[in-house]
């Protein structure tokens, strides 16, 4: 086809819009101008335009020239270009003095309707192009997303999509250009306000857990979304808050400075059922906002214990707030030490009596609800049979307050015993360890196995240890490894760069220290410090010390040393010396209390 041909099918082509309307004039002049002579159109919806691409058309022009001239309008004394804008980059690439072009007279909106037929309707538009172009034209052309969608050809629900990629967070939009992030994954996150996208930004990623020095960390791995059926799960259970089953009248306006409700408000999906599929909990009308669904839920509990106050005509603070599933007191809540919540269905007693008043749950099943709570200090035979309250003056069981603060203050000694011994404990046993393992190390025998089964038994074990026991994987065993290895204060040097780099780790070091990590993966938990650092058992210890030669009492008695505040140094010296000496009159000098014993 002749170029000359191209510019008559081209113009007649031209002469119908995407919307089906004539253009006011069509008159089209065909000319050669100059590339100088040319200017990109500010409304072209196509930001994004691959450098490559561009290059690759510079070449074929170069052999073939334009083939097909570029549409044209003359502003001022420069023509801007409504389509052709890739060629006319191309053109200047190739170093084209002229080029192709059809001149035009046509009005802002149809320069918009055809750059919109041109570009929005190529299968290769970037989704981020498409809703920078719709939010482009609906700001242009002043219209809603139901007139937008009937100009541009698409249904409503796609283009209100596109239009709110806008809103998603940078981090996500980045990861959408560089092809990290599917489309369909970031269209349900750009459904939520900013606060809510972080939140489920850090969950759309497969996680991979690693060392960062004695830190375990997970990290996101890029491109690796998690299942799309995960994913839309964690939302519903995360993030939509059912309004049906909301505490408070979804129609209340008292709790919101704004008097908004929830019924009026455009942050749930009742008021975006186009973006949200037949089979999410959209449907179902709930809440896009967990935090102002907080925000209301704890203000509707105050403005019910105010009228609750006011129907018992009594002080706010005498409507009782409790937990139903919480034995303790808490700070702002009774427990059920100090009230039963009559008729719960946790084993409470549904016998009803007249000492029972109204009061609040702020349990999470039950949250906002009113119950009828029976208090520990009404003295009710029937839910506190064993209650006895004491007189003025005196604590319960008939104590004084001065016997009942000598009490607690020993409490208080006897558990900071317990601290210190756990602290103890915990050096202890990883000297012991790291003793036995040499001289395990020095008995060990294999032999004939090829030079791979000792390094993949060791990462079998270390994985398993990652995936189950990372406290003393990298409490005990990679601090341990970093000791032998001279690099005790760099601990991090140790740790794992991914979950499936173990073998060439282990299989890295020297066949004696791979025999050590063996021994320490299959000793490593024993004795470990329990649960808010408390003592534990170190009878395993002991038997794991006496089976290797080990002798423990004498390393206790140097870490206790070594650990000892200054105050404590002198006895710590004279415990250590009778321990050397095999004095049978030496005793671990107890430097808080004398109650606290060890279990074992």
């Amino acid at each position: 086809m002749t170029a000359k041909a191209a510019a008559r099918n081209a113009a007649k082509s031209s002469q119908t819009l995407a919307n089906g309307n004539w253009p006011q004039s069509v008159r089209a002049d065909y000319r050669l101008i100059q590339w100088i002579d040319l200017q990109t159109s500010p409304t072209n919806p196509r930001r994004r335009i691959d450098q490559t691409t561009i290059e690759n058309l510079a070449d074929s022009l170069k052999s073939q020239g334009i083939l097909e001239p570029l549409i044209v309008r003359q502003v001022e004394n420069k023509f801007e270009i409504v389509c052709g804008e890739r060629r006319y980059r191309a053109a200047k690439i190739a170093a084209m003095s002229d080029v192709p072009c059809l001149v035009r007279e046509l009005t802002d909106e149809q320069v918009l309707d055809i750059q919109i037929h041109e570009n929005l309707h190529r299968e290769d538009v970037h989704p981020m192009d498409e809703a920078y172009s719709y939010h482009f034209l609906r700001e242009k052309l002043g219209c809603d997303v139901k007139e937008l969608a009937v100009r541009v050809g698409k249904p409503e629900g796609y283009v209100l999509n596109r239009l709110k990629l806008n809103l998603l967070i940078k981090e996500a939009q980045k990861d959408i250009d560089e092809g990290q992030l599917p489309l369909v994954y970031a269209l349900e996150m750009a459904k939520y306000a900013p606060e809510v996208q972080k939140l489920i930004y850090a969950e759309v990623y497969r996680t991979q857990g690693r060392y960062q020095g004695e830190k375990h960390v997970s990290a996101p791995v890029k491109g690796e979304t998690v299942p799309w059926k995960s994913f839309i799960g964690w939302i519903n259970t995360n993030v939509h808050r059912l309004l049906a089953k909301a505490p408070f009248d979804p129609r209340a306006t008292n709790l919101r400075n704004d008097r908004l409700a929830c019924m009026k408000c455009p942050e749930r999906t009742g008021a975006a059922v186009s973006l949200f599929e037949p089979n999410q909990i959209g449907k179902k009308d709930a809440c896009l906002n967990p935090a102002c669904y907080k925000q209301k839920i704890e203000m509707h509990v105050e403005v019910l214990r105010r009228e609750l106050a006011e129907t018992r005509k009594v002080d706010v603070s005498q409507v009782p707030i409790v937990r139903s599933w919480c034995y303790s007191d808490g700070k702002d809540y009774l427990g059920s030490e100090s009230a039963t919540v009559i008729g719960d269905m946790r084993g409470a007693s549904k016998k009803k009596c007249k000492k029972a008043v109204t009061g609040i749950d702020i349990e999470a099943e039950n949250y906002g609800r009113t119950v009828q709570v029976c208090l520990k200090i009404s003295e009710c035979r029937i839910h506190w049979p064993a209650v006895r309250i004491p007189s003025i003056g005196q604590a319960p069981n008939g104590r004084s307050p001065e016997m009942e603060a000598a009490e607690k203050l020993e409490n208080h000694r006897a558990r900071r015993e317990e601290i210190w011994n756990a602290k103890v404990a915990e050096a202890v046993r990883k000297r012991v360890f790291k003793q036995a393992a040499e001289k395990f190390e020095k008995k060990f025998r294999m032999t004939d196995v090829g030079t791979d089964f000792l390094p993949q038994l060791v990462s079998r074990f270390w994985r398993m240890s990652s995936a189950g026991d990372s406290g003393n994987l990298n409490g005990v065993v990679i601090y341990l490894v970093s000791e032998w290895q001279g690099k005790k204060d760099d601990p991090g040097a140790t740790s794992m760069k991914d979950g499936r780099s173990e073998f060439a780790f282990i299989k890295s070091l020297d066949r004696s220290l791979q025999i050590r990590i063996l021994f320490l993966l299959a000793h490593c938990y024993k004795g470990a410090v329990g649960y808010g650092n408390s003592y534990t058992s170190q009878t395993e210890v002991r038997d794991l010390a006496a089976e290797f030669d080990v002798d423990y009492t004498l390393v206790d008695s140097e870490v206790r040393l070594e650990l000892s505040a200054k105050r404590h140094v002198e006895v710590h010296k004279s415990y250590l010396d009778d321990i050397r000496r095999k004095s049978k009159g030496a005793k671990i000098p107890q430097l808080f209390s004398s109650r606290w014993k060890a279990a074992d």
